[in-house]
Order: structure tokens, then sequence, then C-alpha cells
């Protein structure tokens, strides 16, 4: 996959969030996530992370191949075999079978966690300070950027798929990882991650909303988002990023915090 030039907004002498967008792709929510830190007075950077495969992963193509996989687990959704004898149990068409082969192959995910290293190489030429933030799958992708070389001075991750625990070895830079607590698909991995994160003595900060499902935060996914558990989210981060971007510009009820 070719890496990619993230679409900058913000001036150079504000911190720089790289804003990753989650498996629908870089859409109104993403939108609004970045008018949200405009307004913190940060800037924003959102890298396409499909690069290469817009035709193909469009949302109407992406909506139906979750559909098709919705009841397996990111694991079996690794699983070639598992994939293949779902998608024949429900007669799904060789473009969501496509679709799936995609996003769920490894080399595809290793391009995106370039995309991503890059963007960060990318604003760091233009600001002091960089953070990556990211939605489910761009959560993964916001938090394994902290196990890179040159990683962003700190991550934020919604629902995201923690980092393998060995690559927690020598991750120096702050992480807020914030799930909601009914998450079949993030919520397995998180004991071990926060595990790992003690013995490596990472500053890892975990938020967990109660009466809450994957994609919360989303005001777009009317039947999951949770206003209030979005909102105290929202603040939760504010401060996060007010703390690890020692920025003075941000208001003492965020700095305080």
């Amino acid at each position: 996959m070719k890496d990619s030039t993230a679409r900058f907004s913000g001036g150079p002498d504000a911190p720089c969030v790289v804003v990753l967008h989650e498996v629908w792709g870089p859409d109104s929510h993403i939108a609004s996530v970045c008018k949200r830190l405009g307004k913190l007075g940060f800037a924003t950077a959102v890298p396409s992370l499909y690069r290469g495969h817009e035709e193909l992963l469009t949302p109407r193509n992406i909506q139906r191949a979750m559909e098709a996989v919705w009841d397996l687990s990111l694991e079996e959704r690794r699983d070639k075999k598992m994939v293949a004898t779902e998608l024949a149990r429900k007669s799904a068409s060789d473009e969501v079978a496509e679709v799936l082969s995609v996003l769920y192959d490894q080399r595809f995910r290793d391009g995106m966690l370039e995309i991503t290293m890059r963007a960060v190489r990318d604003a760091r030429q233009r600001h002091s300070k960089v953070a990556t933030l990211g939605f489910s799958l761009g959560g993964g992708l916001a938090l394994a950027a902290t196990t890179r070389p040159n990683p962003p001075d700190c991550a934020v991750a919604y629902c995201g798929e923690p980092p393998k625990s060995q690559s927690l070895s020598g991750v120096s830079v702050p992480m807020l990882a914030i799930y909601a607590n009914h998450d079949e698909l993030m919520n397995h991995k998180v004991p071990a991650f926060v595990e790992a994160a003690l013995k490596h003595g990472n500053d890892l900060t975990v938020k967990t909303f109660p009466n809450t499902r994957h994609d919360f935060f989303n005001e777009t996914k009317k039947d999951l988002y949770d206003r209030a558990a979005a909102e105290e989210a929202w603040n939760v981060t504010a401060s996060f990023l007010a703390r690890t971007s020692k920025a003075p510009f941000l208001s003492r009820k965020y700095r305080g915090l």
C-alpha cells in the first residue's frame, strides 16, 4: 500500500492531533471531531488510510461487509477459513468477500500503520507536539503508533484494539484508552493490556463507560450513541491532551485536570 499525505488544518504554532478514522472511513464523524479539536486550539491532520482502495472500500461496501461478519470476533475475522464459511452461510457477494480480504489482510493493516507513522512524521515537521487520536480501527492504530520508532507525544484511543503485550516494552509516551463496557470486539483484550502496562511501567489511563456499546461516541450511529457518556469522554480526552501537550492556550478548566 502506498503512503499518503495527510490533510492538515490549523496553524503551525498549535499542537497537532493526527485523527484516525474507524472502519467506515473519514466520514462526517471524523470531520466533527476535527472541528471540536480546532475549537480547543489544536491543529489536525487526517491521513487517508484507504489510499489506493477508495473504489472498493466505500461506506456502502464496508457496511455490507461488516454485516456479513458481525457475529465473528476480531480473531475470527482474520481467519480466512472462518470468514469463507460465514460468507458462504450468508450467501455474501464476491464484492463483500473482496472487501473483507483487504480489510483483514495483515499487509494492509501494516500499510495503514505506516501511513499513520508518515502522518506523525509530517506533523512533526510542522508542529512541536503531535498526538494520535483514533476510533475503533483508528484507535488501534493510535495505540500501535506509540510502539514504533519516533512515536507521537501521546495517544488517545476510543474502543481501539490494544497493542500486543510484548510491544509495550519501552513505550514512554502517555496513552489514554477509552472503552464501552459492552464491547465484545475489544474488551476481552483489555485486562492483558493493563497488566502489560503495569509490568512495563507505561503511562496508561483507562476509562470505561457503563451501559455503553462500541461506537457510543459516534453521533452518526443513532442506535449506539450515548450523549452523556460521549460528553464525559470528550472532557476526559481534552484534559488528557491538555496535560500531555502542555498547551498554554487551553482553558484553565482543562489545564487543571
